[in-house]
């Protein structure tokens, strides 16, 4: 069975991971940063520092992340009756260096890397394959004039020619964690301060879109455009207004994306799909006790979970991709500090009073409030204790994470996300 990972923050800023196939919180040692968030999928984790910036660690694949570009040579014949083709374009024409279309002017010279976590495989070669055939001559294919189809064979009215130029680069920066860059021009947004990544089932084209939410300091909701499994860093951020000042988001696995306001009160973003991943408008919903305001909220497929500032929980029900605003709060048992819901809508938590892991048991497609709070106790890799009790708890942890995994066997696909606290030594 695949194993599945569970990602936390001590309140020092050191970033854990906790495997089914383990048996204790490993440190993610590579860090030299502190960091304040994490969220995670199966390929990749996402983080807030210290220093407000967005660092992103992707694991290592026995398939690398490639990225195929390519440009297009340009000619014709008639500037040159004599010696035949020739790379004089007259400015009708399209440039002797352009993309598929023509439309877009790309000198080889023009290709750069997006960022320094990419590397170049080997210099520009010729594609001399045309339709799954080779070329005869040096890659070129031949048409009537440019906007026409084009064949491998030349005949007596092709009048022009092209052939593609191919370029590999390579994404090296795996198993450690990169800061993103922020783009040079264009409104930059100021420091981050929570952040949140899903809609992987949004579409499957293209492989590994993904939609990663954003919140600055400003109480600013950012989108990070252009993310998938051959630009696993992005494009570019774009800014969604919001009807106020955002402090928390959370987004699921679907279209499902909540926001907390800086008044308590909740938004809902409407219209996500796979034509409009950032959705078209945001609704708003009230806090689930009325005169105490909403502190953190968290979804995954068909659930809200959320914390009040008096630190109760409430579940929201009704949800769905239909009805993303569900139809009313349930109160829940218990008192939590922060909570977060994983893939299968599986619910994990922070204990107010004792700062514990706490898993949600019960959770089914039929009942997704769960039945009770069970806590995780588990030890982290620079604890030396090895008392029977405690290798009886991590025992029973091992047991029934995997149980957890048993049940709903998607779980172990898709990693998830926690922020804990370091337990006391007295």
């Amino acid at each position: 069975m695949p194993s599945s990972l569970l990602w936390a923050v001590d309140v020092y800023g050191r970033v854990y991971s906790l495997s089914t196939a383990g048996q204790q919180w490993e440190h993610c040692r590579d860090a030299h940063l502190e960091f304040k968030r994490v969220t995670a999928i199966q390929q990749c984790c996402w983080s807030i520092a210290c220093d407000h910036q967005i660092y992103l660690y992707v694991h290592a694949s026995d398939v690398p992340i490639r990225y195929q570009e390519e440009t297009y040579e340009n000619q014709v014949s008639w500037w040159n009756p004599v010696d035949g083709f020739s790379d004089r374009l007259l400015p009708s024409d399209r440039w002797q260096w352009s993309d598929v279309t023509g439309l877009k002017h790309q000198p080889l010279g023009d290709f750069q890397l997006p960022s320094e976590n990419w590397e170049w495989e080997a210099d520009w070669y010729v594609d001399e394959n045309f339709g799954g055939e080779p070329t005869e001559k040096a890659g070129w294919t031949y048409a009537i004039d440019f906007p026409a189809t084009y064949t491998k064979d030349k005949k007596w009215n092709s009048c022009v020619r092209r052939r593609r130029w191919i370029r590999y680069r390579r994404y090296k920066a795996q198993e450690t964690w990169v800061k993103i860059p922020l783009e040079q021009t264009g409104s930059l947004p100021d420091p981050f301060n929570d952040i949140t990544c899903g809609g992987w089932e949004i579409t499957e084209e293209p492989r590994g879109c993904l939609s990663l939410w954003a919140v600055s300091l400003q109480g600013k909701v950012w989108f990070r455009c252009g993310i998938n499994h051959h630009n696993p860093e992005g494009s570019v951020w774009e800014e969604v207004p919001v009807p106020g000042e955002v402090v928390q988001i959370s987004c699921g696995p679907g279209d499902l994306v909540w926001a907390v306001l800086w008044e308590g009160d909740l938004l809902v973003r409407e219209g996500i799909g796979r034509d409009c991943l950032k959705g078209s408008s945001w609704v708003m919903v009230e806090s689930p006790d009325t005169g105490v305001a909403a502190a953190h909220v968290a979804v995954g497929v068909n659930v809200v979970w959320a914390v009040t500032k008096d630190h109760k929980v409430w579940f929201r029900r009704g949800v769905n991709s239909h009805n993303p605003c569900g139809s009313g709060w349930i109160g829940m048992v218990g008192e939590m500090a922060m909570i977060n819901v994983g893939f299968n809508d599986q619910v994990w938590a922070i204990g107010f009073e004792d700062r514990a892991v706490y898993f949600r048991q019960g959770v089914t497609a039929s009942e997704l409030s769960g039945k009770a709070w069970k806590v995780v106790s588990v030890p982290r890799d620079s604890e030396r204790s090895h008392s029977s009790a405690s290798a009886s708890s991590l025992q029973r942890l091992v047991n029934f994470v995997h149980m957890m995994a048993d049940m709903c066997c998607t779980l172990t696909q898709y990693a998830l996300l926690l922020v804990v606290a370091p337990e006391s030594h007295t």
